[in-house]
């Protein structure tokens, strides 16, 4: 079979099954599992390609014509330039996240302390101790498993940071890791369980604590965080963190509201409110 031919075996499954972005998802499985790139199975789609490739072709196809998110079907996926491993035990890093991470960047010198709270992959930290080496980097999650996930991205990528297992919604959180940090990042839940019926099939396939909060406090991490900074980071510290789009501006005023100062919320490349900031007082 040739590599035109399997592309457009691979489309017209996709495209049946009703997955979004089909040619897309078509070609990223092709060039994972031929070792072509993109503009290789284009500029040269008369090659053939080997059986066992084809075959793996097809076994990719079939696992995302069931809604699975081609990340967890090809087991990883780039953020911030970075290799990353997935498995269905962590959420896939977005797009937007990467600006959380810029936003990061812009606060805090060449050797911060920072501290990612609700590390899943390790995506935000280890993009944060790739620009900028010499920072400590600490990275907390609540799931043993997204932690081993984190772990192996760290060391397959050669970057130090130190994991903890921790509850960020439990009082005791602020004595589970060092004092003080410099910058504190964070993408936590913030889905309400309201909306779950309502989201794309593939987001069903990503774990649901790191998604999904509760509808009668839908900004409770974000209160969380507030506390956090007021006992973790240093007078004159950074907290950063992603956000609802509808509830960026919630995000903000809470934040006010708890004493921390020259608070903005951005919008993300689409205009929406994701990113909010905030400084503890010197």
């Amino acid at each position: 079979m040739t590599r035109r031919a399997l592309l457009d075996d691979a489309v017209d499954q996709l495209t049946a099954a009703g997955v979004e972005g089909p040619r897309r998802s078509a070609e990223w499985i092709i060039e994972d599992a031929t070792g072509a790139t993109r503009a290789e199975i284009y500029a040269r789609p008369d090659v053939v390609v080997e059986p066992a490739e084809a075959a793996l072709v097809a076994r990719y196809v079939t696992r995302r014509a069931t809604g699975e998110p081609v990340q967890y079907v090809l087991g990883h996926t780039n953020f911030y330039g970075l290799h990353i491993s997935l498995t269905p035990d962590v959420l896939i890093p977005r797009p937007e996240t990467e600006e959380v991470v810029e936003r990061a960047l812009r606060h805090v010198g060449e050797a911060p302390w920072v501290l990612d709270i609700g590390t899943g992959s390790g995506a935000i930290a280890l993009a944060l101790k790739h620009a900028r080496p010499a920072a400590e980097v600490f990275a907390v999650d609540v799931s043993a498993a997204a932690l081993e996930v984190a772990s192996g991205n760290a060391q397959h990528l050669g970057l130090e940071v130190t994991f903890v297992r921790a509850d960020a919604l439990r009082p005791s959180f602020a004595d589970e890791v060092p004092p003080t940090f410099d910058l504190i990042v964070s993408n936590p839940p913030y889905v309400p369980e309201a909306e779950k019926a309502d989201l794309q099939l593939e987001v069903g396939h990503e774990p649901d604590t790191a998604l999904f909060v509760s509808d009668s406090d839908p900004l409770v991490f974000y209160r969380a965080l507030a506390g956090h900074a007021s006992r973790l980071l240093r007078p004159g510290g950074w907290v950063v963190a992603e956000t609802h789009a509808d509830h960026g501006q919630a995000v903000g005023a809470l934040w006010r509201a708890a004493g921390l100062v020259e608070v903005e919320v951005h919008a993300d490349l689409s205009g929406r409110d994701r990113i909010a900031i905030g400084r503890r007082a010197d």
